[in-house]
């Protein structure tokens, strides 16, 4: 258990100080105009995994948003209700819609977060300032989650077995490995 506790502690230390010189343009300047940090959570999390970062960014004067995907965290749907990623993205898209015109965001996306963030990334570009991909997936520029969404070379599927719990995200890591690592 402490390898465990000292390999978080390790893993994230540099995202820690990223997200601080972000939120701190220097130590010694006051803050003309607050950050809104969005933190989205990979699978099998919810918005309650980014407790220690959000009280860090608030404590440094910024404003942050940590999100609950869709049947994750509080969020009231269940997962066998969703039809597809697109479903599962939806809190972060009406988020963004929901934001005023003149902000612009930094989006911090993990592991699964970081397709989320890259569907926002094409649908609002202009209330973006920057995005952050933590451990995340990470479509490039030929291949971009509407392209995996249409062309369906991508595969999400929430199952409700006895085998498995309904909070439980089938990922088909083949899919992956080929389409975005290759």
């Amino acid at each position: 258990m402490d390898q465990r506790k000292q390999h978080l502690i390790t893993a994230t230390i540099p995202f820690l100080i990223i997200l601080l010189c972000l939120a701190n343009k220097t130590l010694a300047s006051s803050l003309p105009d607050k950050k809104h940090f969005v933190l989205v959570h990979g699978s099998c999390h919810g918005a309650w995994s980014w407790y220690k970062i959000v009280t860090l960014i608030r404590s440094s004067g910024h404003n942050v948003t940590a999100l609950d995907l869709a049947a994750s965290g509080v969020d009231p749907q269940q997962a066998n209700d969703l039809q597809s990623i697109s479903d599962y993205f939806k809190p972060l898209r009406d988020f963004m819609e929901a934001l005023p015109q003149h902000e612009r965001a930094i989006l911090v996306g993990h592991s699964l977060g970081g397709l989320a963030i890259s569907q926002a990334m094409e649908r609002f570009p202009s209330k973006i300032s920057v995005a952050v991909f933590v451990a995340a997936l990470m479509p490039g520029p030929n291949l971009n989650i509407s392209t995996l969404q249409q062309e369906q070379r991508f595969s999400f599927v929430f199952r409700l077995s006895t085998c498995c719990p309904s909070t439980s995200a089938f990922l088909f890591l083949f899919a992956i490995a080929i389409n975005l690592y290759t």
